[in-house]
């Protein structure tokens, strides 16, 4: 009879066992699959949008998880990139905000999705400059220091700090040299982020590569 119990405990912890791993397979699977159409050199809206669609089934599935909010909030991002008109723009924000939201439940004081908040604030910026760039650059500024403080090595966070340092010196006719430096320690970053196989962000390496290349053009009189 003891013998009968032992063996029913170990068939049970073998049935969870295999039920985990099944779950973490499906989540892997469709996480891969979500980020290979999220990052497809095809890009655009419809792809964007059918990656964001997976993401959202994902973080329903796995409550546990901030990656698939994080990712489901760049895919809207990237939509309001593409999209012609500011209401549009905005719905798009909005949806990309409730997903990072949605992370930090998960995830609070997330270096990467207090970052991604920064961004979603500052595409907002760039969709309508004269009534926003006022009201928002001062919080966005924060929020990107904020992800640095937190986070020297993101570099995420110093690349967007240097897109916003460079726009503001581009605002008041000043030096560049701010944003060469910010972006200088963004490539730096990205040389020595390590993939850790959870799904964390590591993308933007290439865009701050060539925006370092930009600036030190512009720095040394190439770009005139």
């Amino acid at each position: 009879m003891k013998t009968l119990k032992i063996t029913a405990v170990v068939s049970l912890l073998a049935l969870f066992s295999v039920g985990q791993t099944n779950a973490q397979n499906s989540y892997e699977k469709g996480m891969k699959g979500a980020l290979e159409q999220l990052f497809s050199a095809e890009g655009g809206k419809e792809n964007w949008q059918n990656a964001a669609n997976k993401f959202e089934r994902i973080a329903n599935v796995e409550k546990d998880k901030w990656q698939p909010s994080y990712y489901a909030a760049l895919a809207y991002a990237w939509m309001a990139t593409k999209e012609e008109t500011l209401t549009l723009q905005d719905e798009k924000m909005n949806r990309a905000r409730k997903f990072v939201e949605a992370g930090l439940a998960v995830s609070p004081d997330n270096v990467e999705l207090i970052t991604m908040q920064g961004y979603t604030d500052m595409l907002s910026i760039a969709f309508d400059p004269g009534t926003r760039g006022q009201t928002l650059s001062t919080r966005v500024f924060q929020t990107f220091g904020k992800a640095i403080q937190m986070d020297p090595a993101n570099p995420r966070a110093r690349l967007f700090m240097a897109q916003m340092q460079d726009g503001t010196e581009n605002f008041f006719g000043q030096s560049n040299e701010a944003s060469c430096q910010t972006l200088a320690k963004a490539v730096e970053n990205y040389g020595r982020q390590k993939d850790n196989g959870d799904f964390s962000p590591t993308w933007g390496q290439g865009a701050a590569e060539q925006m370092l290349k930009n600036c030190q053009k512009a720095a040394s009189g190439e770009g005139n």
